[in-house]
This record gives structure tokens, sequence and C-alpha cells, in this order.
């Protein structure tokens, strides 16, 4: 016969273990997990405004955050997420408002529904067929970043949706309001894009639609002046945007280790007014060709290289740069990288994260190093 002492050891034991299960089965219904990435290194410009430049940088390839991101298992094949991103300047400290935070829904048979300040289309469909949005980051980014490939605005008041895999098959879009009574249509946003993988090759395409951005307060963008317009003669300046249209198209293709890339964009902004003056400026388009490689030489070793040639309305830009990369652990490497630009038609050399040139030249060598936790 079991004692009294027996059975309540025994009682105690068996509520330990159903405890123990109810928390393992908590735990695996309901996720939350911290991560980021530091980045930061030294580089030298040949040309910032007529001289030259050294200084400690705040991410050339990719821009320092940190993240929370969860989930929870609602059953049925769905689940509630939510990502919560604040970027940083590792040089200086300065905060950024440069990464997303959303919440949503995810379903298996039907996709994934989120609201919140989100990347679009671009980024999604396009951006990672062009070096600046794979390997290469911020500083290969298109002259001025001017089809967004680099993601130097993200969609604020955004509804997205992301449809599942068929066959490797996936589409999505992205609505951002502008929030204004009576004004519906100004700082408003909308894309679209899709994506194709299949064995070594893959494609995508995207388009992105934005009106008067950063005309109002609590629209789809900041207010704050658009980079990357010129008048005539395609200098820089800060200027509003009443309207602008982007569409990109991109294709992978993998031979064993290497993969070759090619990228097309056009960004067409009119409606453009100067930020200080308010006078009225020249439409203008960006039209990007580029080609790209990424060699993963060894497991330890990437290196990655592009042209672009860029062609505005009224000047063009060539744009080559090279950047190797050594991994130290699975969360630490260190790169090296250069870039080189030259622009035509009187316009400035101006590579990506740094000023503009006084010349139609601009060189850049940087080294740095990333971790990521």
């Amino acid at each position: 016969m079991t004692s009294p002492s027996h059975k309540k050891a025994a009682l105690a034991a068996a509520c330990a273990v159903t405890f123990v299960c109810l928390s393992a089965s908590a735990q695996a219904q309901s996720t939350v997990a911290l991560y980021g990435e530091v980045d930061t290194g030294l580089a030298y410009a040949n040309n910032v405004g007529g001289h030259s430049q050294y200084q400690l940088t705040s991410g050339l390839i990719d821009g320092s955050f940190w993240g929370l991101q969860g989930s929870e298992d609602l059953g049925g094949g769905m689940k509630a997420l939510f990502r919560l991103e604040h970027g940083f300047a590792p040089a200086n400290g300065t905060e950024l408002n440069d990464h997303p935070y959303y919440v949503g829904l995810e379903s298996e048979s039907f996709g994934t529904l989120t609201l919140g300040r989100q990347y679009d289309s671009i980024h999604d469909y396009f951006a990672p067929f062009t070096l600046t949005g794979n390997a290469g980051g911020t500083a290969f980014a298109h002259p001025f970043d001017n089809d967004n490939a680099n993601n130097s605005y993200l969609a604020a008041n955004s509804v997205k949706y992301a449809s599942p895999n068929y066959g490797g098959f996936t589409f999505g879009g992205l609505y951002a309001f502008s929030n204004g009574a009576g004004r519906f249509a100004d700082n408003r946003a909308y894309s679209l894009g899709a994506n194709y993988s299949g064995g070594a090759f893959s494609a995508g395409v995207a388009w992105l639609h934005n009106n008067g951005r950063g005309a109002t307060e609590a629209g789809a963008y900041d207010p704050y002046a658009l980079p990357g317009t010129g008048g005539a003669a395609g200098s820089v300046i800060g200027t509003f945007v009443g309207k602008q249209d982007t569409i990109g198209v991109g294709a992978n293709y993998v031979i064993g280790d290497v993969t070759l890339g090619a990228a097309w964009s056009r960004a067409i902004q009119t409606g453009v007014v100067d930020a200080d003056s308010g006078a009225g400026l020249p439409s203008i388009a960006f039209s990007n060709y580029e080609l790209n490689a990424v060699w993963q030489i060894t497991p330890n070793v990437l290196l990655a290289g592009m042209y672009v040639y860029t062609k505005a309305s009224a000047a063009h830009w060539h744009e080559g740069a090279v950047q190797v990369a050594y991994q130290l652990s699975k969360r630490t490497d260190v790169y090296a990288e250069t870039i080189y630009q030259r622009a035509t038609a009187g316009a400035p050399a101006a590579i990506n994260s740094f000023d503009p040139a006084s010349g139609r030249n601009q060189l850049v060598v940087a080294t740095g190093i990333r971790h990521r936790f």
C-alpha cells in the first residue's frame, strides 16, 4: 500500500510535469526574439565638395538597428505576428527612423496581411536583384537612390499583403494612406510586385506610385525634401515631387558558386517644386541599367561587384563597385569595398551615403565590421 506521503510526492511530481508540459506548449505557441545588427567602419572619399574626406561610418552595407519580432499560433494554420525595429548610427549615437514596425496575421493558405510602417514592393520583389538590395548594401545604391532600391524611405499608414508560395511564384502589394481629411490622394502611395524562383533562375518585377511625398505631416512619407531630383543640368537640390512612378525588373541565374544578376528600373518624377522657393522645376526621369555578380569563393569569403549606367533627363552616371567580405564567425564579418562614380553634362557625382562631389568624379574606399545578434 502506498503511504500518504508517497501519494503527496507522486501528486506533486505529476503537477510539476503537467506545469512543465503546459509551459513548453505555451512557449511553442508564442515566441518573441530580440535581434539586430551593428555595422561601422572607416572610409575615404576623394571628392566631397571639392575636398578629401576621412570618416568613421555607420552602415556602409547595412543600417545598424535593434529589433523585436514575435508570433502567436492561433490554430488552423493561422498566427499573429509583429515586428518592431529601430535604427541608429553607432558612430555618433544618432537615432534613425529607417526601419519597419507592424502587426498582422499570417495564414498558410491565404498569405500575410500586416499594418504599420513598412517596406514597399520595390524592396520585396525588385531590390534583391540589385547589389544594393543584396550583398553590396548602402553605398552600392543607384545615384541618389532614385528607385528606392536601398529603402531611403518606408511607407507609413500602410496595409500590406504577401501571398503564399505557389510553386515558386509569389506576389503582393501595399497601400499607404494619406490620413488627411479631404486630401485622400495627398501624400499616399501604393505598390505591386511579383517574384518567381525555380531552380537556378529567379526573377522579380515591382511598381511603386506615390503622390505628393512629404506634402502632409501625417501621410505615407515624412515631410522632408526628396533628394535626387534636379533641374535641366541635373544639379542636386532639395525638392518636393507631385507624383512619382517607379518600376523595376530584375533576374538572377546561379552557376555553381556564382550568382549572375541583371536589373533595370525607371523612376519618373513630375510636378517637381523647389523646396525653398516653391518655384516649379522640370520633370525628371532616371533609368538604371545594372549588371552584377556575387561569387562565394569559399564558405568564409564572398566577392561581389557591379556596373550601373544611369541616364537622367539631361545627364547620366557610370558607377562601378567591388566588395569583399570575410566571415569571422556566423555572426561577425569584416569587409572592404571601393566605389567609383563618373557623371556627365555638368551633373555631380554622388555616391550614396556621401555628400555630392564638386565635379563629375567621386571615389570611395572603405572597410568595416558587422556584427549580428
